[in-house]
């Protein structure tokens, strides 16, 4: 009877022993799958080929199309003067901002979702330095950060959810901040699609076009201005060019 009971926890502990491993085994083959699968090789197919494509597709159209800079004094002179400098403009132009103005040192907050990672995927072969929103603020501390250092920041006026052409007060907090400069920035194109279901009403330039950038005349943000108010005379600016 002793031998009987031996054995058949010897086949207990065998069987656990070898159902662990196979749990093991599988917990691992899953692990592996979904690091490699829906982590490496669904980004790089979701995100990396269709970004790939749109970079070639916005090369061609800055380097087939003319562009003008309307209001280029006004950069020149906040550069003469070393100012922290934000850029604000409207989300549905994002594209036409990526092919049409280049800077060495940018820095442009992006929203923290799926069509997110195809604007910072763009903006990143662009030389823009990506910061991604989150709810806890360090994004905003962020791009603080890196306007203090000399980045030229680039904030959609109007983003990242809309309403379209409706200045929100967090591009004036953000400045404010900062203690930079707000310069509006309008751009426009004459062939191009317009995305209608979109809430910005995005548009997509075409090839072979004429674009047109305007730089506005700098809005000074003090301390003690009102959010609000501010909000309300870079819509202003924002929109004698729209």
């Amino acid at each position: 009877m002793g031998v009987v009971v031996v054995k058949i926890v010897i086949e207990q502990s065998v069987y656990e022993v070898v159902g662990k491993q196979v749990l093991l085994n599988l917990v691992i083959r899953r692990l592996f799958y979904r690091f490699l699968f829906q982590k490496i090789l669904c980004y790089i197919i979701v995100i990396k080929v269709p970004s790939w494509f749109i970079q070639l597709i916005l090369f061609l159209i800055f380097r087939s199309s003319r562009i003008t800079i309307v209001g280029e004094g006004n950069l020149k002179r906040i550069e003469k003067e070393k100012q922290r400098v934000i850029f604000a403009f409207w989300h549905g132009s994002y594209t036409l901002l990526l092919v049409s103005l280049r800077t060495k040192k940018a820095v442009t907050l992006v929203h923290l979702s799926f069509r997110g990672n195809y604007i910072a995927q763009l903006a990143s072969a662009f030389n823009y330095h990506i910061v991604r929103t989150s709810g806890n603020g360090r994004s905003i501390l962020e791009l603080i950060k890196k306007i203090e250092e000399g980045y030229l920041g680039f904030i959609a006026a109007d983003g990242p959810q809309g309403p379209s052409c409706k200045t929100k007060p967090g591009t004036i907090y953000i400045a404010q901040r900062a203690k930079a400069m707000i310069v509006p920035l309008t751009i426009k194109a004459h062939r191009g699609l317009v995305l209608g279901k979109r809430w910005d009403k995005h548009f997509i330039p075409l090839p072979f076009n004429k674009i047109t950038v305007f730089i506005g005349r700098p809005i000074e943000v003090k301390p003690g201005d009102s959010l609000r108010a501010k909000a309300m005379e870079v819509n202003r600016s924002l929109l004698i060019s729209t």
